[in-house]
Protein backbone atom coordinates (compact mmCIF):
# COMPACT_ATOMS: atom_id res chain seq x y z
CA UNK A 1 0.00 0.00 0.00
CA UNK A 2 1.42 3.37 -0.92
CA UNK A 3 1.81 6.18 1.57
CA UNK A 4 -1.10 8.14 0.12
CA UNK A 5 -3.38 5.09 0.25
CA UNK A 6 -2.26 4.39 3.83
CA UNK A 7 -2.90 8.02 4.76
CA UNK A 8 -6.34 7.99 3.12
CA UNK A 9 -7.24 4.72 4.85
CA UNK A 10 -6.09 6.19 8.17
CA UNK A 11 -8.13 9.35 7.66
CA UNK A 12 -11.21 7.33 6.68
CA UNK A 13 -10.83 5.20 9.81
CA UNK A 14 -10.35 8.30 11.99
CA UNK A 15 -13.48 9.89 10.50
CA UNK A 16 -15.52 6.75 11.16
CA UNK A 17 -14.16 6.45 14.69
CA UNK A 18 -14.93 10.11 15.45
CA UNK A 19 -18.52 9.93 14.16
CA UNK A 20 -19.94 7.99 17.16
CA UNK A 21 -18.12 10.30 19.59
CA UNK A 22 -19.58 13.35 17.86
CA UNK A 23 -23.05 11.79 17.90
CA UNK A 24 -22.64 10.92 21.59
CA UNK A 25 -21.79 14.55 22.42
CA UNK A 26 -24.80 15.75 20.45
CA UNK A 27 -26.99 13.42 22.50
CA UNK A 28 -26.22 15.24 25.75
CA UNK A 29 -28.05 18.16 27.28
CA UNK A 30 -27.19 20.57 30.06
CA UNK A 31 -30.05 21.33 32.43
CA UNK A 32 -30.20 24.60 34.35
CA UNK A 33 -32.66 24.70 37.24
CA UNK A 34 -33.69 28.02 38.76
CA UNK A 35 -35.57 28.72 41.98
CA UNK A 36 -37.05 32.23 41.97
CA UNK A 37 -38.91 33.84 44.83
CA UNK A 38 -37.62 31.79 47.77
CA UNK A 39 -39.38 32.98 50.91
CA UNK A 40 -36.23 32.43 52.97
CA UNK A 41 -32.74 33.12 51.64
CA UNK A 42 -30.98 30.66 53.92
CA UNK A 43 -29.79 27.09 53.69
CA UNK A 44 -29.41 25.10 50.52
CA UNK A 45 -31.74 23.82 47.83
CA UNK A 46 -31.16 20.06 47.55
CA UNK A 47 -31.92 18.65 44.11
CA UNK A 48 -32.61 15.10 42.90
CA UNK A 49 -32.99 14.26 39.18
CA UNK A 50 -34.79 11.09 38.06
CA UNK A 51 -34.92 9.42 34.65
CA UNK A 52 -37.74 6.91 35.17
CA UNK A 53 -40.98 6.30 37.05
CA UNK A 54 -39.29 3.36 38.80
CA UNK A 55 -36.41 5.51 40.01
CA UNK A 56 -38.87 8.24 41.08
CA UNK A 57 -40.94 5.77 43.11
CA UNK A 58 -37.85 4.17 44.69
CA UNK A 59 -36.11 7.50 45.38
CA UNK A 60 -33.12 6.51 43.22
CA UNK A 61 -31.91 9.71 41.61
CA UNK A 62 -29.57 9.58 38.62
CA UNK A 63 -28.05 12.95 39.58
CA UNK A 64 -28.03 15.17 42.63
CA UNK A 65 -26.99 18.79 43.02
CA UNK A 66 -27.08 21.68 45.47
CA UNK A 67 -27.91 25.37 45.00
CA UNK A 68 -27.16 28.07 47.55
CA UNK A 69 -30.46 29.57 48.72
CA UNK A 70 -28.63 32.76 49.70
CA UNK A 71 -27.68 33.51 46.06
CA UNK A 72 -29.52 36.46 44.51
CA UNK A 73 -31.04 34.09 41.94
CA UNK A 74 -30.50 30.52 43.16
CA UNK A 75 -29.81 28.05 40.37
CA UNK A 76 -27.95 24.83 39.62
CA UNK A 77 -26.58 23.34 36.42
CA UNK A 78 -26.77 19.61 35.78
CA UNK A 79 -24.31 19.01 32.92
CA UNK A 80 -24.19 16.27 30.28
CA UNK A 81 -27.52 14.50 30.78
CA UNK A 82 -28.30 11.95 28.08
CA UNK A 83 -31.22 13.10 25.93
CA UNK A 84 -34.44 11.75 27.45
CA UNK A 85 -37.25 12.30 29.92
CA UNK A 86 -36.53 13.49 33.46
CA UNK A 87 -38.31 14.74 36.57
CA UNK A 88 -36.87 16.75 39.48
CA UNK A 89 -37.61 16.90 43.21
CA UNK A 90 -36.18 19.66 45.38
CA UNK A 91 -36.45 20.97 48.89
CA UNK A 92 -34.87 23.87 50.71
CA UNK A 93 -32.86 22.58 53.65
CA UNK A 94 -33.24 25.61 55.89
CA UNK A 95 -32.08 23.93 59.11
CA UNK A 96 -29.05 22.29 57.47
CA UNK A 97 -29.75 18.74 58.61
CA UNK A 98 -29.79 17.25 55.10
CA UNK A 99 -33.35 15.96 55.49
CA UNK A 100 -36.74 17.41 54.70
CA UNK A 101 -38.29 18.36 58.03
CA UNK A 102 -41.91 17.38 58.62
CA UNK A 103 -44.56 17.99 61.24
CA UNK A 104 -46.02 15.15 63.36
CA UNK A 105 -48.49 14.38 60.56
CA UNK A 106 -45.70 13.94 57.98
CA UNK A 107 -46.37 17.21 56.17
CA UNK A 108 -43.22 19.05 55.01
CA UNK A 109 -42.24 22.07 57.07
CA UNK A 110 -39.47 23.16 54.69
CA UNK A 111 -40.13 24.51 51.18
CA UNK A 112 -40.26 21.89 48.42
CA UNK A 113 -41.13 21.63 44.75
CA UNK A 114 -41.17 19.51 41.63
CA UNK A 115 -40.36 20.07 37.99
CA UNK A 116 -43.16 21.56 35.91
CA UNK A 117 -44.48 22.80 39.30
CA UNK A 118 -46.34 19.49 39.49
CA UNK A 119 -48.55 18.88 42.49
CA UNK A 120 -49.69 15.60 43.94
CA UNK A 121 -52.85 14.67 45.78
CA UNK A 122 -52.03 13.55 49.31
CA UNK A 123 -48.36 13.06 48.44
CA UNK A 124 -45.83 13.80 45.76
CA UNK A 125 -46.91 13.97 42.12
CA UNK A 126 -46.28 11.09 39.75
CA UNK A 127 -43.17 10.97 37.59
CA UNK A 128 -45.33 11.62 34.52
CA UNK A 129 -46.84 14.76 36.08
CA UNK A 130 -43.36 16.20 36.73
CA UNK A 131 -41.64 14.83 33.61
CA UNK A 132 -40.06 16.99 30.91
CA UNK A 133 -37.79 16.35 27.94
CA UNK A 134 -34.08 17.10 27.92
CA UNK A 135 -32.86 17.71 24.41
CA UNK A 136 -29.30 18.08 23.16
CA UNK A 137 -27.80 21.43 24.16
CA UNK A 138 -29.13 23.86 26.75
CA UNK A 139 -32.33 23.12 28.69
CA UNK A 140 -33.94 25.04 31.57
CA UNK A 141 -36.62 24.49 34.16
CA UNK A 142 -37.95 26.92 36.75
CA UNK A 143 -39.23 25.43 40.00
CA UNK A 144 -41.32 27.37 42.50
CA UNK A 145 -40.96 26.05 46.03
CA UNK A 146 -44.00 26.00 48.30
Amino acid sequence: MTLSKTLLAGLAFAALAAAPAARAQEALGDLTLSFPGLATKSGKVLIAVYDSAQGWAAGKAVRVAVAEASDAEPSAKIPALPVGTYAVRVFQDIDGDGKMSTNPFGMPTEPYGFSRDAMGAMGPPTFDAAAFAVKAGANAQTLHLR
